[in-house]
């Protein structure tokens, strides 16, 4: 179970269930780094004035309600689609291999698989035993030769016959030989990160997002195995130690700033490492961090 927690913080922000990250971090649900990738809230667009055209703050001025200056509803220039023939054979490649636990395999479909992400996967053998790739969309990237990638899809826990329904995202990249691949270690590229979290608040991705959760509901509601796997995760989970406690650090992690995974890496921490935890908030323990408070997920530290 250790193993399963330290795999699943790496991975949270993957998972795009807006309602389930919640219960993520309650119930310890699982997910691929891209070698997956849910995701970080999404900040407000800021409001901008009407000086430059004459407007000001008139009030008799028109609102900018999402229209054009004629009234016409202004178009999605980057709609959710189907996914293109490539990207979904990549995607249920991905899914498959990963499995399989085929490390091989995965090493040419993910760019920057690291030894962590290998050695997360493997782990994760006693509690997942496969992945189906249902339907897969995709919208533009940060240029012409990248996508970010939703694939809904399923996967089974071991011992349990529903599968859990689930939505991930990834970001693809096509590479100099023109194929394409899925971009590993997302936390190390806050471009690309924050891109993808920008477009969680569009209407299309909130509303297959709406979708997913709503069979991820049914399927526990349907079957009381599924939600007692899961709750149970949870409650393993949900030990705490007194604050002033020497804890070890189980495996290389970040410390961050704030308790969660989107907030900033203020520094990191090598296996064996001892801390004090000085408080908590959730699934993070609070420690001093050469002079500052930093977190370190739970699942991290023993």
């Amino acid at each position: 179970m250790d193993n399963f927690r330290e795999w699943l913080s790496d991975n949270l922000r993957y998972f795009m269930l807006g309602g389930v990250i919640l219960i993520i971090v309650a119930v310890l649900f699982f997910s691929v780094r891209a070698c997956t990738g849910s995701g970080k809230g999404t900040s407000e667009k800021e409001q901008t004035t009407a000086e430059d055209n004459g407007q000001g703050n008139d009030p008799s001025s028109p609102e900018d309600d999402g229209e054009t200056n004629d009234g016409k509803k202004e178009e999605d220039t980057n709609p959710l689609e189907d996914g293109s023939a490539e990207i979904t054979a990549l995607m249920q490649s991905y899914y498959k291999a990963l499995g399989e636990r085929d490390i091989t395999t995965l090493r040419t479909l993910v760019d920057n698989l690291t030894p962590s992400d290998e050695s997360r996967i493997e782990n994760a053998k006693d509690y997942i035993e496969g992945y189906q790739v249902n339907k897969v969309y995709m919208k533009k990237g940060l240029d012409d030769n990248s996508f970010v990638v939703y694939t809904e899809g399923s996967f089974v826990c071991t011992g349990i016959d529903t599968p859990a329904p689930s939505l991930w995202s990834s970001y693809v990249v096509k590479d100099s030989d023109g194929n394409y691949r899925i971009v590993g270690d997302l936390e190390q590229n806050k471009t690309v990160s924050d891109y993808m979290d920008s477009l969680k608040s569009d209407e299309d991705v909130k509303n297959l997002t709406s979708e997913v959760q709503t069979a991820y509901e049914q399927a526990q509601a349907n079957d009381s195995a599924l939600a007692q796997f899961l709750n149970g995760l949870g409650e393993e989970a949900s030990a705490s130690t007194d604050d002033g406690t020497t804890m070890t650090v189980t495996e290389g992690c970040n410390v961050r700033a704030e308790a969660n995974s989107d907030s900033d890496i203020i520094g990191g921490l090598d296996e064996g490492t001892e801390v004090t935890k000085t408080g908590q908030e959730g699934d993070w323990i609070q420690i001093d961090y050469e002079g500052q408070t930093g977190y370190v997920y739970s699942g991290l530290l023993q």
